[in-house]
């Protein structure tokens, strides 16, 4: 965790020296002497409404954008900010910085409380095999927050922070989070090969998708109907998921034994808390521990925190249902606090929350609300919207303040919130020594980001609301992120591949390094470093 924040930190030391005055660099801004932002050394873009007063300030510079001279700003699709410019450059920006934070925290626990329970009601319900389950409606559940990230980019900000959002999620998934799990897993635990190699070859097809449809900058309806088509197909293929890997090990690939594992548990790498199939022969553990006894989620979980933490309301998100007694509900109830003296902080800051929650939705965890799946799962889905779009609208006025384009805000921050129940996830059966479920869940949960959260808006967009029109994507650096994506599933198989397909300290090291660099060159094109990618942002009186 440290050296994400030090990463952090080299992050936003570039982002601050981006702003300073560069030797050939001459930007389209024409910055008025009484403007307050200048007194803090923020520069803003003009609109072009605003032209006797340039030209009475400042000498006109070329446009280095070919006549593109700036883009309209998002927070003007939103409400005004309560809080004026002025006061938020000197610190009332904290302000926009807790709601933020407070909004990740209510999407966690929307998503791991109520929408999930929902969706693992629904399967059950719909007798589906954990392939397709977890290959739709679990990754569903995990991936709720960028979904709904991205159906507001397209509708609201039409701007590229959905995009953005989704690409940093991506990462952060695939290198953060198996990092995580890595250096906190407290062992060494082995992976399985199939699972990681199918869902990167999954990851790989939808990168490519997503590459050559926003390449051109716009998006139009037969494009995301190949997003959605490519999804249904990596369904069907985790249909076929045991006969896939009964062929994949006659192939002469060079992987160890211990790598290999006969058809029949390796489904559970998808989920997260899926009692272990005796047919697999157990799961390695950490320091080679091998588990093979079934574990229920209740006794995974307990095993891994000891206690119900105060913001848990005393579930787990994994797809496996628990069967709660009735006598054991008011371990749901919001109003119970914890005996630690700091849990009993956090279960203050958690309390509006979980109480909201609490009184607005049914629980389907507790046996008496399981057949009432469908009325939790939509309001689950109305109240992830509100987080979500509270979140954007903060998110986009810290950008907007800061001088930081809102692609560079959904690269870093918002894909770190909106990943957070991911990483709780992986994290907790990666201590369990379920490894394959901590990478599958991570890699799977991408391809969903991709083909489902970015495909599906474009297409209700381009062929529903408004038929024949496209979405326009404003930055050019996506495009390079896009494609830098690639590197991260090669990075991540030979990195895998030489240290002997296990997870330990110094593998997530390496990974957590990788994501670092890449945030910090992603993060380099969108605010324009290595050229001109990323067309300024106009003025704004917000």
């Amino acid at each position: 965790m440290w050296a994400y924040l030090v990463g952090l930190s080299v992050l936003a030391l570039i982002l601050v020296t981006s702003h300073l005055p560069r030797s050939g660099f001459n930007p389209t801004t024409f910055v008025d002497n009484d403007d307050p932002i200048e007194s803090v050394g923020l520069w803003r873009r003009h609109l072009l409404a605003n032209e006797e007063k340039r030209t009475s300030t400042a000498t006109p510079i070329l446009d280095p954008f070919a006549g593109i001279n700036c883009t309209p700003p998002a927070i003007e699709e939103f409400p005004r900010p309560g809080i004026p410019q002025y006061v938020r450059v000197k610190g009332g920006l904290v302000v926009h910085l807790l709601v933020s934070a407070y909004m990740f925290l209510g999407l966690s626990i929307v998503c791991d409380d109520y929408f999930v329970p929902a969706l693992e009601r629904m399967v059950e319900s719909l007798h589906m095999s954990q392939d397709v389950a977890g290959a739709t409606f679990m990754a569903a559940g995990s991936s709720a927050p960028e979904l709904a990230t991205a159906v507001i980019g397209v509708f609201i900000a039409k701007d590229d922070i959905g995009i953005s959002g989704v690409i940093g999620s991506a990462v952060f998934n695939i290198m953060f989070v198996i990092s995580v799990c890595a250096l906190f897993s407290g062992g060494v635990i082995y992976l399985n090969w199939w699972p990681l190699v199918r869902d990167c070859i999954a990851y790989f097809v939808a990168i490519f998708a997503l590459l050559f449809t926003i390449y051109n900058e716009v998006v139009t309806w037969y494009e995301s109907t190949i997003f959605l088509m490519l999804y249904v197909a990596y369904c069907v293929m985790m249909v076929y998921n045991s006969q896939l890997e009964r062929w994949a090990n006659t192939l002469p690939i060079p992987i160890p034994d211990y790598a290999r594992r006969l058809p029949g548990g390796e489904n559970a790498s998808l989920m997260p808390y899926k009692n272990l199939d005796s047919e697999a022969g157990g799961i390695s553990g950490p320091a080679g521990k091998l588990y093979t006894d079934e574990r229920s989620p209740d006794s995974v979980k307990s095993s891994i925190d000891g206690n119900v933490g105060p913001c848990d309301a005393g579930g787990t998100s994994g797809p496996s249902i628990s069967k709660i007694k009735e006598e054991e509900a008011e371990r749901f109830s919001p109003w119970v606090p914890p005996v630690e003296f700091l849990d009993r902080i956090t279960w203050a800051i958690c309390l509006p929350l979980r109480a909201a929650a609490y009184y607005t939705m049914p629980n389907c965890r507790l046996e008496k609300w399981g057949s009432w799946f469908l009325v939790s799962f939509f309001i689950s889905m109305l109240w992830i919207s509100i987080f979500s779009y509270v979140m954007v609208w903060m998110i986009t006025i810290i950008g907007f303040t800061m001088g930081i384009p809102d692609t560079v805000m959904g690269l870093t921050f918002v894909a770190a919130g909106v990943s957070i129940p991911d990483i709780l996830t992986s994290l907790a059966v990666a201590r369990e020594g379920y490894g394959d479920m901590a990478t599958s869940n991570a890699i799977g949960s991408n391809v969903f980001d991709i083909l489902i959260c970015l495909g599906l808006p474009w297409f209700l967009q381009t062929a529903v609301v408004d038929p024949g029109s496209v979405v326009r994507v404003i930055s050019k650096g996506l495009t390079y992120s896009t494609l830098s994506l690639l590197s991260t599933i090669v990075f991540l198989l030979g990195a895998t591949h030489l240290n002997g397909w296990k997870l330990d300290r110094k593998y997530g090291v390496a990974l957590l390094g990788w994501y670092l660099f890449f945030m910090i060159i992603a993060s380099m094109y969108e605010m324009n470093i290595f050229g001109y990618f990323n067309p300024p942002e106009c003025d704004s009186e917000f």
